[in-house]
């Protein structure tokens, strides 16, 4: 089933959600999302593999109820 259609009305992570679970200010998460020059190789990596895992979490809770 494609995630779209198992999120309905959830939606995918914010950068608050982002940051909260990495451990890093907001700022920092729209830098690395932007491709901003002044953040770390390894702090985008932290940002991009939070941001697959939450979206994973959701996907997959969304897919749960919608099989329910």
């Amino acid at each position: 089933m494609p995630f779209e259609s198992a999120l309905g009305a959830e939606r995918l992570c914010t950068i608050k959600e982002i940051a909260a679970r990495a451990g890093l200010g907001t700022g920092t998460v729209h830098r690395a999302l932007k491709g901003g020059q002044f953040v770390h190789d390894d702090t985008c990596r932290r940002v991009i593999d939070t941001l697959r895992q939450l979206n994973e979490e959701k996907i997959l809770r969304a897919a749960r109820l919608a099989a329910e």
